[in-house]
Parts: C-alpha cells; sequence; structure tokens
C-alpha cells in the first residue's frame, strides 16, 4: 500500500515542477489559469468525468460537527478562494467506514480517523488529498465563517504516474 501524505501550495507561486505527480500538477496550473477568468459557483469540467472541480459558497463549522471522509476514485484538491479553513486529515487510512457510499457517490464517512492532525489554508492556497486518504473539510479555525472554495476532483486511475 502507497504511504499517504499531503501537500500544501500556494496557487500564485504554485509550479509544475513541484513534488506532486506531474499530471496532478498540471491540472492545477489549468484550473488556476481557469479561476482567474471564472469564479462563479457551479460545476465545470476539465477532462469529462476523470477531471472536473465545482466552486462553493459554504460555511466552516466547529471540528466537533464535522466528519472525516475519504474518496477512492478521485483525488482532491481544495483551493481556498475566500475566507479560512482548517482539514483535519490522517497520514494512515480510516480503521472502518461508517457511511459507505463509495460506489455511488465516491464518498465514505468514518470518526476511526487516526492519529489526525490539521492543516489551515487561507486564500489563494490549497491542499491535495490522495485517494483513501481521511480528511475532515470545513473546520473553522476559529469561529464559523463564510468560505468560498474550488474542489478539483481528478480520477486517480486517469493519472499515469500515481
Amino acid at each position: 500500500m502507497k504511504k499517504l501524505t499531503v501537500y500544501k501550495g500556494e496557487l500564485s507561486s504554485f509550479e509544475s515542477s513541484c513534488d506532486l505527480p506531474e499530471a496532478v500538477a498540471n491540472i492545477i496550473c489549468d484550473v488556476r489559469t481557469r479561476l482567474n477568468q471564472q469564479q462563479e459557483p457551479g460545476h465545470y469540467s476539465v477532462d469529462g468525468d476523470d477531471v472536473f472541480y465545482f466552486i462553493v459558497n459554504d460555511h466552516t463549522q466547529l471540528l466537533a460537527e464535522r466528519k472525516s471522509e475519504c474518496h477512492k476514485k478521485y483525488i482532491d484538491v481544495q483551493i481556498v478562494l475566500d475566507g479560512e479553513e482548517s482539514f483535519g486529515y490522517s497520514l494512515q487510512p480510516f480503521n472502518s467506514l461508517a457511511e459507505d457510499y463509495l460506489q455511488e457517490k465516491d464518498l465514505a464517512f468514518s470518526e476511526d480517523i487516526v492519529d489526525e492532525k490539521f492543516v489551515t489554508v487561507s486564500a489563494g492556497e490549497f491542499v491535495v488529498f490522495d485517494t483513501m486518504q481521511p480528511h475532515r473539510p470545513l473546520v473553522a479555525p476559529d469561529q464559523p465563517a463564510p468560505i468560498k472554495k474550488a474542489v478539483i476532483k481528478i480520477a486517480a486511475a486517469s493519472i499515469k504516474s500515481h
């Protein structure tokens, strides 16, 4: 089994020659260009069902109100456009799944997270979570607040170097 890692970066200074697989880095660079032209909420295709992103206006919540999740098919790139968001995450997979919707929605939830760590992402920054990597999005760094973000979904099977 591959080792899970977390990559946090800044969109404005991000280069495709980073520690991410080249195909993932290129997709982030492509979406960055698109975000410079379009930031209206909605669903946007980059490469059909293999690569797409959506822009949402959302709201962070207290840690106790957020569930940890994972995805089997898609790598998750979370880009904060406005506001600030903390993410819980683990470098180890869940021990068990409480709610398994991986087949229907590529989404599963569990509170069975091992050694949870946290990273805070501000406007203009992003974080990348690998497939099956536990992460808890929309955690308020301080008090719950509005947030605007883009989430890129990249089918892991479409990434040759992954």
